[in-house]
């Protein structure tokens, strides 16, 4: 059985980093690791930005112009980003490492018949149709592919920042303080991923758009469902 997922594939480095991260917390570990879970979060933080935004723009063939935005906007999400993960990895204990394990367990799926990795989240039945469905409505309507493309990626983002943040920062129960500082976080990655969405996607030409309507139906994949 396989329900449709939206995944990216993982480079080796960070498979080999967060493989041996989840072996050691669910073997014996002693003690907690906030280097090492820092150094995790950077290459995914990095990868997830790349895959999401930056190699979206590439395949739809930015002008340079839009590329600027397209950089401008993964900067921000990613000094946002590290300095929640900077301040928040050395304040978690052993306990809180086994649970972030964890949860990077649930998130990894191996590619079926394949030597690598996926990061992934499930989607629903109904968003999975609507990213597949955009390729061929670029070519009936392209207008309305155009506002269709729109609501698939503001629903993707909602769904990228409740997988990759906001149900880790909940199974980690932060502090006041923390907390208050990943929300915060959580909401620039949010503001900034949304105006880059309104203000790109109509100024897409006819193969612009194409080209990022089959690019998003690329990252459904069909996997088997994690239990949570």
């Amino acid at each position: 059985m396989t329900i449709p997922h939206v995944a990216f594939r993982s480079s080796d480095i960070l498979h080999e980093k967060t493989d041996g991260f989840i072996r050691r917390m669910q073997g014996d570990a002693s003690r907690p690791e906030p280097k090492e879970i820092e150094a995790i979060m950077g290459i995914f933080i990095d990868e997830a930005l790349n895959a999401f935004l930056t190699r979206a723009a590439e395949a739809a063939q930015l002008s340079p112009a839009m590329m600027k935005v397209v950089r401008m906007t993964t900067q921000t999400i990613s000094k946002t980003t590290y300095l929640v993960v900077s301040r928040s990895a050395k304040k978690l204990d052993l306990q809180q490492n086994r649970a972030a394990a964890d949860y990077m367990d649930l998130v990894r799926q191996p590619a079926p018949g394949e030597n690598f990795w996926y990061v992934a989240f499930p989607v629903d039945e109904e968003m999975a149709a609507l990213g597949k469905s955009l390729p061929g409505l670029c070519e009936e309507n392209p207008e309305k592919a155009r506002q269709e493309l729109v609501r698939y990626l503001l629903a993707l983002t909602d769904q990228a920042i409740e997988w990759y943040f906001e149900r880790p920062m909940a199974l980690l129960q932060f502090g006041p303080v923390l907390r208050k500082l990943a929300s915060m976080g959580v909401e620039t990655t949010r503001k900034a991923s949304r105006s880059l969405i309104n203000s790109l996607v109509p100024k897409l030409n006819a193969e612009q758009l194409k080209a990022s309507a089959e690019f998003q139906a690329s990252q459904l994949i069909p996997l088997p469902p994690r239990s949570a």
